[in-house]
């Protein structure tokens, strides 16, 4: 079928296959995708770009509420994966953390009592509502109310595997730059589709979570992203992160997703993760002064 490739990073028109036809190994809802890497900037992408990404959520267990035990699971098996929020120097007036994509709320849970003031945007309101009653703390569902209420505050904005969801990058980060004071920091951790994780499973690797992820950011489209709005990047490293090698392994025996083989392959996962911790990338980005963002354009 013909199609008019378009890079949602660098808006370029030229591409090559990666992965075709790829099935929902996870939800298994009835939808094949395909994504294709610009040959500008590397960005890996979904082409074409779904329009309407709802219906790919319905019933998405990382949105549902977890149980104790799991949360302290998830904090020991994943927790390198997100801000160290000890990493930041105390200040005299309040430091705003803003958990942009906060899901069920874990992060900012997890964060409270540190003397931080706590912020969360989750676009799906029912979800939002209930996760602003649940930890008392403002959690936005609109951007325009979350930029009426913490525009220019914010020392720290977090992305933890987020990006890859959303299909206008571009505009993300033009409202995290809003968002952070000068100097502030953008904090995201993405799957990285250059690991050597996604290179032995392919089209099952569990990280690829087609079709719900839409781009793939790497280190040359985000440099790209960093300089048209005016961030610098200042640090990115592998984060263990073992649901890559635990979430494929059931898809390569069974042919989908099964919870309970994921659960017997874990502890291999945490290991390879800890020792190859490739599968995917954290980023630290700081907010430079103000000057007009470059225009997007096709170089």
């Amino acid at each position: 079928m013909a199609f008019r490739f378009s890079c949602i990073q660098c808006r370029s028109a030229s591409a090559s296959p990666v992965f075709l036809d790829c099935r929902d190994y996870f939800l298994e809802k009835p939808v094949r995708v395909d994504y294709y890497k610009c040959e500008e900037c590397g960005l890996v992408q979904q082409t074409p770009v779904p329009t309407d990404v709802a219906p790919f959520y319905e019933n998405y267990p990382v949105h549902k509420e977890k149980s104790t035990i799991f949360r302290l699971m998830r904090i020991w098996v994943m927790g390198a994966c997100y801000f160290d929020i000890k990493s930041m120097s105390k200040k005299d007036e309040p430091t705003l953390l803003i958990d942009f994509g906060c899901g069920d709320g874990w992060f900012l849970d997890a964060s409270r009592g540190r003397g931080l003031d706590l912020a969360g945007y989750e676009m799906d309101k029912n979800l939002a509502d209930r996760l602003s009653k649940d930890l008392r703390l403002p959690v936005y569902a609109s951007e325009a109310e979350l930029l009426r209420g913490c525009e220019g505050r914010a020392d720290v904005v977090t992305m933890h595997f987020v990006l890859e969801h959303l299909t206008d990058i571009n505009h993300t980060f033009e409202i995290v730059r809003k968002l952070l004071k000068p100097g502030g920091i953008f904090y995201f951790a993405v799957p990285n589709i250059s690991s050597w994780e996604a290179r032995l499973f392919g089209k099952k690797w569990h990280n690829l979570d087609a079709p719900r992820h839409i781009s793939f950011p790497e280190a040359r489209a985000i440099n790209q992203l960093a300089e048209r709005w005016r961030f610098k990047t200042v640090g990115r490293r592998g984060v263990p992160f073992p649901n890559g090698v635990a979430g494929s392994l059931p898809v390569v025996l069974f042919g989908r997703f099964k919870f309970p083989i994921f659960l017997l392959f874990l502890p291999i996962g945490i290991l390879l993760s800890r020792i190859f911790p490739s599968g995917n990338i954290a980023y630290w980005l700081t907010k430079l002064p103000d000057s007009a963002p470059q225009d997007v354009s096709t170089g």
